[in-house]
Formats: C-alpha cells, sequence, structure tokens
C-alpha cells in the first residue's frame, strides 16, 4: 500500500475506467441499475464512472472510525488513492540503484524486460500515450514498474539514506484488462499477472551469486569481492556515461533533476555497499529457510501420487501468503526481543515456568523453530488476490475468514513486509477506510440489459440472498479445496498475531496513534481480532458480496475456474487453462483462457505473462461450489448477463 506522490493527474486514464456499482443483495441501501431510470449500459457505465472518478478525487477532509475525539481529521478519499497506489509497504526493500545494476549484470537470473523479469506488474498508466494508448518511448517511461515504488528508511541518518523498492498496495490490488485496443488499469481489481513470489524467487538467486564462492554454508554472509567491484564498476560507469538511465524523466527539466538523485543515491550505496550486498544475501538466507527448507519440504512436496505446484510458481495473480508468512515466525523464534514482548502465561511459554529471563526465551524459541515441522501448514495453498471494492460489505477479511476488517489491513501490512520495526505503518491506516468505500469498475464491453433483467430473478434468489449478501458471517465448505481454508494452525496463528501486534506496538511507541491496536477489552479479544482461532473441522470459506464480479475472474478461492460460464457449469471446466491474458472473453465472462498471449499481444514493448493453470496440482482442484446447474443453457446466460453489471 506505496510512495511517490505525483500519481492522480497521471492516472486519469484508468480513473476513467473504474467505475462504481450497484449491490444486490436486499440489505444494501445501493441500488442496482434496474431501479434507475432505462439507459443503455455505455450510459450506465459513463454514469458509474464519473462516480467513481469523483471518489478517487474528492479531497473532503472526513473523521474516520480509528480517530479519537480529540484528533485532528486528517483523511481523504483522495489521500486514501494516493498512499494505496504510492506508498511503500515497507522500509526494508533493496536499494533502487543495487537493484538496476543486479537487473542489468545478472542476466541469467532477471530474464526480461519491461517489468522485472516479466513479473506481471505491468507498466505505469502514464508510460502510454494518451492519445495512441501505445507505450512512450522507455527513456520517457518511469524507471519501475507499477505496484513497485521507492522509500526511505527514516531511522537511518538522512544523508545515507537509500531509495529502497518495495510494494505498494495497488501491486497486487489493481488489475489491468485490454479494452478496444488499449490496457486499462482498474483500482482495486485482483492483478491477475503478477507474480510476487517469483520477486522472492530472484532476489534469492541474486542473493546467493553474491556470495564468495567459499561460501556454501547457509547463513553466511561473507561477499565475494569480485562481485561487489563489479557492481560497484558497473554503477560508476553508468554514473559517468550515462547518468539519464538510472531514473530517466519526461522533461528536460526532469532529467536533470533526476540526474542529480542518481548521483546522490550512488554515492550513498558505494559508501556502505558491502552492507548493502550483506543485506541482501541474509534476506536469500531468510528465503531460504522459509521457502525451501521448511514450505518445500513440508507443503510443496508431491503427495499420494498427486504433484504439487513449484514453490516460486509459475502462479500468475496468485500467492501462498498464508503459508509463506507462517514461515516468518519460525524466522522470528529465536529473536529474543520477539518473545520479550510476550506475556508470563503466554503458550509459547509452557512448560518452561522453572526458567526465567533470558534462559526461558531462548529455550521458547529454540523449542518453537525445532518443532516447525508439527505446526507450518501441510499442504500448498496458492490463492487468488482478492478484490477491494465495498470491503464495508464484509464482517471478515481473507478468503477463510481468518481476521476481522479492523485487523486486516496492518496483519497484511506485517507479513508482507517481514520485519515488524520496517513496516511503514502509517500508510496503513488510511487504507481501511478507503477500500470499505471504493467502488467497484463496471464491465467495460456491452451488455444485454434486457437479457440481464431475466437473469436477475435467478441471481437474487439463489446467489444474493442465499449467501453472497453483506453482512454474511457464515463460512461455507462447498466441495471445493480445502487446503487454504485448513492452512493456519493454532500455533502459526499465535506467532502471526503476534508479530503483528508487535509491529503495531513498536509504532504506538515511537510516538505513533494506537490506531492499529484492536480495542476489545482484553488480550484475548484482542487476539481474535488479529487472527481467529482455527475453525478445524469447521473450517470453510465467506461468501463474498460479488461486486465487480466480471473482474475477478478466474474463479473460486484458488482461481481455477477460467469463467462465468465454467462456474455455473460444473462438468465442462477444464483440466488445464492460461492464466494470465489480459484480453477478455465476453461470451464466456472471463480472460482468454484457452490460449497464451503472444508476446507483442499488447503492443510493442508491454509486458506478457501468462501460464498454465493445472487442476492436478495438489492446492489447484475446481471441484465444488456446483450451483447453477438446476439451470438450462438460457438461463445461464441470463445470470450472467445480470452479473456483468454488479
Amino acid at each position: 500500500m506505496g510512495t511517490d506522490g505525483k500519481l492522480f493527474s497521471a492516472c486519469i486514464l484508468a480513473v476513467v475506467s473504474i467505475v462504481i456499482s450497484a449491490c444486490t443483495e436486499p440489505e444494501s441501501n445501493r441500488e442496482a441499475f434496474s431501479t434507475q431510470s432505462p439507459r443503455n449500459w455505455a450510459q450506465e457505465s459513463m454514469l458509474r464512472a464519473q462516480q467513481q472518478a469523483s471518489y478517487l478525487s474528492d479531497r473532503t477532509i472526513k473523521p474516520i472510525a480509528t480517530d479519537s475525539a480529540t484528533r485532528n481529521p486528517w483523511y481523504s478519499n483522495h489521500l486514501g488513492y494516493t498512499w494505496f497506489t504510492n506508498s511503500s509497504l515497507g522500509l526494508n526493500g533493496i536499494p533502487y540503484v543495487l537493484l538496476r545494476a543486479v537487473i542489468a549484470l545478472y542476466p541469467e537470473i532477471w530474464a526480461g524486460k519491461g517489468s522485472l523479469g516479466n513479473l506481471g506488474l505491468g507498466p505505469h498508466p502514464a508510460d502510454y500515450d494518451p492519445a495512441s494508448g501505445t507505450l512512450l518511448p522507455a527513456e520517457q517511461r518511469r524507471p519501475l514498474p507499477y505496484g513497485l515504488v521507492t522509500a526511505q528508511d527514516p531511522s537511518v541518518p538522512e544523508d545515507q539514506r537509500t531509495d529502497n523498492v518495495f510494494f505498494s498496495c495497488s501491486a497486487c490490488h489493481s488489475g489491468r484488462v485490454y479494452v478496444n485496443g488499449r490496457v486499462r488499469r482498474y483500482i482495486g481489481a485482483p492483478n491477475t499477472e503478477i507474480e510476487a513470489q517469483a520477486y522472492a524467487e530472484l532476489l534469492y538467486r541474486t542473493g546467493k551469486a553474491l556470495l564468495s564462492s567459499d561460501q556454501a554454508t547457509p547463513g553466511q554472509t561473507q561477499v565475494n569481492p569480485a562481485e561487489a567491484s563489479k557492481i560497484a564498476a558497473f554503477l560508476e560507469n553508468k554514473l559517468l556515461t550515462d547518468p539519464v538511465w538510472f531514473y530517466g524523466g519526461r522533461t528536460a527539466a526532469a532529467r536533470t533533476a533526476n540526474i542529480e538523485r542518481a548521483r546522490i543515491q550512488v554515492a550513498r550505496l558505494l559508501a556502505s555497499l558491502d552492507h548493502a550486498l550483506e543485506t541482501l544475501i541474509e534476506s536469500a538466507a531468510k528465503t531460504e529457510l522459509m521457502y525451501l527448507r521448511l514450505a518445500s519440504n513440508l507443503s510443496y512436496n508431491d503427495k499420494d501420487g498427486q504433484p504439487a505446484p513449484g514453490i516460486f510458481g509459475p502462479r500468475p495473480g496468485r500467492m501462498d501468503a498464508f503459508g509463506i508468512a507462517a514461515g516468518l515466525v519460525a524466522l522470528h523464534a529465536k529473536r529474543e526481543s520477539f518473545l520479550t514482548r510476550l506475556p508470563d502465561d503466554h503458550p509459547f511459554f509452557e512448560g518452561l515456568d522453572y526458567l526465567s529471563g533470558e534462559a526461558k526465551y531462548q529455550a521458547a524459541g529454540q523449542r518453537l523453530f525445532e518443532t516447525a515441522a508439527q505446526w507450518l501448514p501441510r499442504d500448498p495453498a496458492p490463492s487468488d488476490i482478492s478484490a477491494l471494492w465495498f470491503l464495508r460489505d464484509h464482517i471478515y477479511a481473507n478468503w477463510d475468514a481468518s481476521q476481522s476488517a479492523e485487523a486486516r489491513v496492518i496483519a497484511s501490512g506485517a507479513s508482507a513486509v517481514g520485519d515488524p520495526s520496517k513496516v511503514n505503518v502509517p500508510i496503513h491506516e488510511a487504507m481501511n477506510p478507503f477500500i470499505d468505500d471504493l467502488p467497484p469498475p463496471p464491465y467495460p464491453f456491452s451488455v444485454d440489459l434486457a437479457l440481464a433483467e431475466q437473469g436477475k430473478p435467478l441471481f437474487e434468489q439463489a446467489c444474493a440472498s442465499a449467501c453472497h449478501f453483506a453482512q454474511n458471517p457464515k463460512v461455507y465448505d462447498t466441495g471445493t479445496d480445502m487446503n487454504r481454508a485448513r492452512q493456519i494452525s493454532p500455533t502459526a496463528r499465535l506467532g502471526l498475531l503476534e508479530l503483528t501486534r508487535e509491529t503495531c506496538e513498536r509504532y504506538i511507541e515511537s510516538g505513533g496513534s494506537d490506531w492499529c491496536q484492536p480495542k476489545r477489552g482484553s488480550r484475548t479479544a484482542d487476539n481474535e481480532a488479529y487472527f481467529i482461532t482455527p475453525r478445524a473441522d469447521k473450517a470453510g470459506y465467506k461468501a463474498n458480496v460479488l461486486h465487480g464480479t466480471w473482474a475477478q475472474a478466474p474463479y473460486l478461492h484458488n482461481g481455477s475456474v477460467p469463467t462465468l460460464w465454467h462456474l455455473l457449469r460444473p462438468d465442462q471446466r477444464p483440466t488445464t487453462f492460461i492464466r494470465g491474458n489480459i484480453k477478455y472473453d465476453e461470451s464466456w465472462v472471463g480472460f482468454v483462457w484457452d490460449k497464451a498471449p503472444a508476446l507483442d499481444e499488447y503492443g510493442p514493448g508491454d509486458s506478457v505473462h501468462a501460464a498454465e493453470y493445472d487442476t492436478r496440482l495438489r492446492g489447484n482442484a475446481n471441484q465444488g461450489h456446483t450451483y447453477g446447474q438446476q439451470w438450462s443453457d438460457d438461463q445461464v446466460r441470463a445470470v450472467i448477463e445480470y452479473m456483468k453489471t454488479l
């Protein structure tokens, strides 16, 4: 959720493509289009686009739920939008000029161009010519793809701070669709192309490449002097021969200013290059522990003859966020400062009453680490990225309803960043009100409103009133793949909530507000806000209100069903299909799924990232949620036509 600050005017092209939607559940006070005076869909879409643009540009300062009685109001929708797109989730990313250097120097690792090795982030909307819709020349584009931003760590002395690259909220929660010959970006939509875990792999492989040749033992951090010299020489030469390469700039004035910025950043990096490279190597060691020594051995392995997906992917638009995050608990288990924050009666100290002080913390941490194989997930559970529209209609967060709405943002930031001391906590506060009221985009293609009217009562009776209504507190086992619902064990849950609590406490201790702290009257009650106790045999998935459902393909929590037609005709679901296309299948309503995009499908220089989805892999099953079988094909078409309008 991110830092750049000049995005609004540049994103106008995207804004007019993002629109407000009507909700169909009886409890909502938002009216469906059919209750308005008759219009064609083009007019309806334009009206909703105008309403959405007004939401994103609204600078009205207003109080929000986390403001205390004595706090001056500070939030506006426009501020939330700006932070959503431009502010970094964490402060501990890789230095920007170092990232540019290793991409250039290690092509065998960082294959691909335009999107950091085709990671599915895509160019910035401002990088497209507004007249033609094609990408601008490379030197005029932003140096980072959309969703990657820079931030400086305020805990570092000001004259030593580097621009550190990390994700913003928009990296995962803004999607692209190819509409009328142009790439459109939709705020709040799931990014159906992103490979976040593949980015972790690229950094991991780079860290390994930087090690001294005699450093084969995991955890060692000595930098190979030859690699450090190679990076330093590259940066110095680039600064001398092509200083615009670092930051670019649309105008001559911007390029001049950015050249000076590059000089400063390169100088700061070179002054502490060994430290920066050691940090990258240490990060690689942590990735090796979490991904390869834990997750890969415990979850991402073949079982009972069924193959597992790859630990790093490919999986466009999906990630095993909670499965990997659980490894953070093992990672922090031996960090004494993590355990010293816990009360003496915490379950992590059970049976250690005979110890005190440092001895108790060491014993508890060692036990937690050594028993990781017992409490970490045993099954892979890559899941789709969620949409973020009108989230005030949802009591709980995540596919399995494992968090309260109040804790969803800070918990997400804590798990994404991994280090409680480096989470960019202030920007997270604005995200809750922003996504609570963020309207979804309208379907950008044609709609047969007469046919939609025929589908509306079928949908409302079988879908909206039965499960997909606002404030539904239930979770359901509808026969879908249950790996995600059963992923978090009681121990992993305790560790993750304590890391989230520490993130909040550190912020409060530094003088920040207590907005991120649940206030339910007791530590136990607050725990339930951070992470709800696992439901065991009553596990399941929540039924989301289907705002903007057209943009959330593929369907089900694990994205195993490519289109709405396949969702409502389960016997026709394909065993394999392509994920990552941004061209749309208007007939069956979903992204094109039966062929991979060509390299220049979306225009010269644009990024393309797609991969096959195989439902036979563990965690990828496409069974379940068989509703709609009672309808005829004509009725299914009518329901789908109506769902386009949600």
